[in-house]
């Protein structure tokens, strides 16, 4: 099997999902949601009255110490970035996913060729199982160096093809799998230092409340409003980040897994394939 090896990129730098222009309008479109939130939990013509949740979250924001105010910022950074990222990985493993199973479907609906599938490859840059494959191929057509650049025997030689195809399956697993896992341990980070700073948060608003009531000698309203609103909106906004990261982290670890299992199983048969074409010396 003969074929004209076009000067395709490695793995490592081909097109991806997600380029860093992504992450620019993925930010903007979390501020924007987060500002949209804000704006409209205050009704207009009511200040200070409940809203759209609620609750005045501009108000509580508001009469937060600066303590509060610095949790309530660190919390909104995680939250936003942790959107984005979910944003990000859901439309890479989608894609993932969804050429892995186009790619599968082509090659079984195909004349059953190494030529043909690597062929195929190409048009599915972000299908783990095409990269396995093209890596692979492009690994069999080195094989020939092997028979001219060295004195071996016909059985050596496809001891040392096989070899180095396995090792070429193993590096390509290892890649397409930190690809996949990228940026996803930053959401099982948001998870959590997020309610640990919200509980930070809480524990300095309460400290805040009684220390005013000590000095004040009164437990009005008034003084205990502030340390209250720090308590109460930086467990809520701890809480609102971490929530959504730790459910995403466990969402996107299992489908990850699954593509895992189809990169293992796939290498294997296409072993196997390989290992028998070099044995009937038809490759």
């Amino acid at each position: 099997m003969r074929l004209f090896v076009q000067p395709f990129l490695p793995a490592s730098r081909r097109p991806r999902i997600g380029a860093k222009s992504r992450w620019v309008l993925l930010m903007a479109v979390a501020l924007l949601a987060l500002a949209s939130c804000a704006r409209r939990s205050v009704q207009p013509g009511s200040p200070g009255s409940p809203g759209w949740l609620g609750v005045d979250i501009v108000g509580m924001i508001a009469s937060s110490d600066p303590i509060g105010k610095t949790c309530l910022t660190i919390t909104a950074f995680f939250s936003i970035a942790s959107w984005a990222i979910i944003i990000y990985k859901f439309l890479h493993v989608q894609a993932a996913s969804r050429q892995t199973n186009r790619f599968v479907r082509e090659c079984m609906a195909g004349s059953g060729s190494l030529e043909d599938a690597y062929r195929n490859a190409a048009a599915y840059p972000d299908s783990p199982l095409a990269q396995i494959l093209r890596e692979g191929y492009l690994e069999l057509e080195i094989e020939d160096w092997y028979k001219q650049g060295y004195n071996l025997s016909s059985d050596q030689r496809i001891e040392v093809a096989k070899a180095g195809i396995e090792r070429v399956f193993e590096r390509t697993i290892a890649n397409e799998i930190s690809h996949l896992e990228s940026y996803v341990i930053f959401l099982a980070l948001t998870s959590n230092v997020c309610p640990f700073v919200g509980l930070f948060g809480t524990v300095w608003g309460i400290m805040a409340t009684f220390q005013s009531m000590a000095f004040e000698g009164s437990g009005t309203l008034s003084v205990l409003a502030p340390g209250i609103a720090t308590a109460l909106t930086t467990t809520v906004a701890g809480l609102a980040a971490a929530i959504p990261a730790s459910v995403a982290y466990n969402y996107f670890t299992g489908r990850v897994q699954v593509l895992i299992s189809r990169m293992d199983a796939f290498a294997l048969e296409l072993s196997n394939i390989i290992q028998k074409q070099l044995l009937k010396r038809e490759v």
